[in-house]
């Protein structure tokens, strides 16, 4: 039940928060919501081909700067789709590595990073971070499931 209440408060958070248009989403000007993230912050790069569990919402706050593509899997535990997409993740990890930083990203923990993107209220979530500063994101595993329709939403990030 908590968990649920969560998501409704988060919600309802997100519905008295500012607004981000879907153009400034896709060019990546949207400002950055935490005082202390700014363009001067670089976000550590994933090794060894692995996901990466976040342990700092500042290391990936909105306005963080990325040396490479960024994907951000915002999930928690307890969500069906969620796990589904984990062993996608970590296979797409292993391919990428060295091109790709993969980072899971628990609601749970870190509900204030996943409000602070303006996400809405469902998960998976899944946001690209490119070094340009330009953002994409995808709610649910429509677009990402099965595998190979994640390959290629990355393959086309990667030409970008």
């Amino acid at each position: 039940m908590n968990k649920i209440a969560y998501i409704f408060a988060s919600a309802a958070l997100l519905a008295l928060g500012a607004c981000t248009s879907k153009q400034a989403e896709e060019t990546g000007s949207e400002q950055p919501v935490a005082a202390e993230a700014s363009s001067e912050i670089v976000a550590p790069v994933a090794e060894g081909g692995k996901v990466i569990e976040l342990t700092d919402s500042k290391d990936y706050a909105p306005g963080v700067k990325v040396s490479q593509l960024t994907v951000l899997d915002f999930n928690a535990v307890w969500c069906g789709p969620c796990r589904q997409l984990t062993p996608v993740l970590e296979e797409l990890a292993a391919k990428y590595d060295g091109k790709v930083t993969f980072v899971s990203v628990d609601v749970d923990k870190y509900g204030d990073l996943f409000e602070a993107y303006n996400l809405g209220t469902s998960i998976p979530a899944v946001l690209f971070l490119y070094p340009d500063g330009s953002k994409k994101s995808y709610i649910g595993t429509g677009d990402l499931l099965p595998a190979d329709k994640f390959e290629a939403l990355i393959d086309a990030a990667l030409a970008k």
